[in-house]
Order: C-alpha cells, then structure tokens, then sequence
C-alpha cells in the first residue's frame, strides 16, 4: 500500500469510529469481497463465511468507538475475520478458480478454448493441492489482497520469517508442479 492510501485509510477510519454511516457503507462496500474470497481460502462452509462476515461488521460498528486506529483497512479486517474463523474452521480450503468471461467467435474455438482452460485449471489446482493450508493463505493473503509478508505474518499470528518460507515454499512447489506438468503436456504433444 502507498502512503496515499494509508492517508485515505486513516481519514476514513476516523470518519468511521467518529460515527459517519457513509465512511462505514464505503468500508463495507469496498472490502466485503475480499473478506468473503478470504473466508473461501480459510473454509469452504459459505454460510459460516456469510455469518462471519456479517457478524465481523456488526462488532465493529458497535465498538467503534473502542477500535484502535488504523492505517490499512483491509489488514485490520482479515486480521479479525481470521481470527473470527479460527474458532469454528472445519478445516476445509477452498481452491476453486473463477471462470473467465470468453468472447465467442465460434463455437469451436470456444469448445477448444474451454477445453484448454479446464485443463490448464486442473494443473493449476492439482498444484494448489500439494500446498499445505498455511501456504495456501499466506500466498493468498500475500498476493490476492497485496499485503506484505509482515503483514501476511501478523494475520497469520506468526513470525516474520515463518511468513516468508510459506510464501516462498507455496511458490517453489507450485513452480516446480507447473513445469513439470508443462514438460509432459510438451513431450505428449510432439510424441
């Protein structure tokens, strides 16, 4: 995050704790979706996510005026959320990838692009699966919300170095599982 936005995250936050329902809809509105994806990467039970997340910002407009101040949002909220989850997470992480919108200039090439993407989708989630369930959320926390590995630490209630070998570890394996599903995809295809 640049110092701009840790400016507009301070001045919003104080706008919020001081009362203002429109700084708090903006909060809501700008971050329920990366806490709803997060809570997918943490459980796969949507409906303790939904819960979670609703109860998360009902608490925090109740203690608003008890909340510490902040200069990035969305960390203090997945921090909390996390923290919420751990209490009641059956265990299960989710990796679904979304589908992409496809242009269709013919049905065949759709056919085929689809084909490719499905496939492409399988190595890529075949790859997730080797990651432990730390490594998934700290590559998700890392790179899908842009926090830093200080950050991905502190929500993960772990040490600095310890954050930074679950992304770089997540990172060697998916690394190593993709090339070497692309070698044999390769040697396949000119066989």
């Amino acid at each position: 995050m640049d110092k701009e936005l840790f400016k507009e995250d301070q001045a919003l936050w104080e706008a919020f704790k001081a009362g203002s329902e429109p700084a708090f809809g903006q909060i809501y509105r700008r971050e329920i979706q990366a806490l709803i994806h997060y809570g997918k990467k943490l459980t796969s039970d949507t409906v303790l996510i939904q819960d979670a997340v609703q109860d998360l910002f009902l608490e925090v407009w109740n203690s608003r005026l008890r909340l510490a101040d902040t200069d990035n949002i969305r960390f203090y909220l997945l921090r909390a959320l996390r923290n919420k989850l751990s209490k009641n997470i059956p265990g299960t992480v989710t990796t679904e990838p979304k589908e992409e919108d496809i242009s269709e200039p013919s049905i065949e090439f759709v056919l085929l692009e689809n084909e490719d993407r499905d496939s492409r989708l399988a190595r890529l989630e075949k790859a997730l699966q080797k990651l432990s369930k730390r490594q998934q959320e700290a590559i998700n926390l890392r790179y899908y919300h842009d926090l830093s590995n200080e950050e991905v630490a502190r929500i993960m209630g772990v040490n600095y170095q310890s954050a930074c070998k679950f992304i770089y570890s997540g990172l060697k394996i998916l690394k190593d599982c993709i090339i070497f599903l692309f070698c044999n995809l390769f040697i396949n295809s000119i066989l």
